[in-house]
């Protein structure tokens, strides 16, 4: 997942929404929401116009006190911010949105740190660099809100999350359903899934919440 910082909300989420659209999991903040927020659940924090930050370098120190991972700044002043001893990375405004997430993919290769947009676990492949979501060499054939889903499912892997956290982090901000609708879609992905596994995929766990279903899990919960 990528944390989104941004003084002003609205474009911290149009940022998130495009990540959305590219099959990335995103969160989008306001700079005094990211110490509840951040967490080794990230991949990877971007702060767009960290100049209006009041002390740009002090305020990325603390987020690495919190969690280990690279923080890149977007911003035209880009000058002012490309000191390495503060971020890791720098782009401008102006760089397409491919070409920022290739560029944070390649840092975090380099330095051998988790990629952004690998989703694998136990023989599922929802990377978001692939049209379609394997199961091996099977193909499961999940709509766009179902793989977010179930990518946040395995970002999270092995902690059952609840629907809750899972409207949060799966869905755009604009489109948030209601939390029962959570249910409709796991049971859509469980029923593709048995269709060619025999099994279901997710599993709810009482009183915590939804978790892929794999032999760790069955014995970790006796299922």
């Amino acid at each position: 997942m990528i944390l989104v910082i941004n003084r002003r909300r609205k474009e911290a989420n149009s940022v998130s929404e495009i990540l959305y659209y590219m099959g990335i999991l995103s969160r989008a903040i306001v700079p005094s929401e990211a110490a509840n927020e951040i967490s080794t659940s990230y991949r990877a924090v971007i702060i767009m116009d960290p100049q209006m930050l009041p002390d740009p370098k002090d305020y990325v120190e603390r987020l690495r006190s919190y969690a280990k991972i690279p923080v890149f700044a977007v911003s035209d002043n880009i000058s002012e911010f490309s000191q390495k001893e503060i971020f890791d990375g720098t782009f401008r405004f102006s760089i397409f949105s491919i070409t920022l997430i290739n560029g944070i993919i390649s840092y975090c290769r380099s330095n051998e740190l988790p990629i952004i947009g690998d989703y694998r676990v136990a023989g599922i492949n929802a990377n978001a660099d692939h049209k379609s979501v394997k199961c091996f060499d099977d193909v499961l054939d999940l709509t766009k809100t179902e793989t977010m889903i179930l990518r946040f499912l395995i970002r999270s892997y092995p902690l059952p999350v609840d629907s809750r956290r899972i409207l949060k982090y799966s869905f755009k901000i604009t489109k948030l359903p209601e939390a029962s609708s959570v249910r409709t879609h796991i049971c859509m992905i469980n029923k593709k899934f048995r269709k060619i596994s025999g099994r279901k995929l997710i599993t709810m766990i009482e009183g915590k919440g939804y978790v892929i279903e794999t032999p760790e899990i069955r014995k970790t919960y006796s299922l």
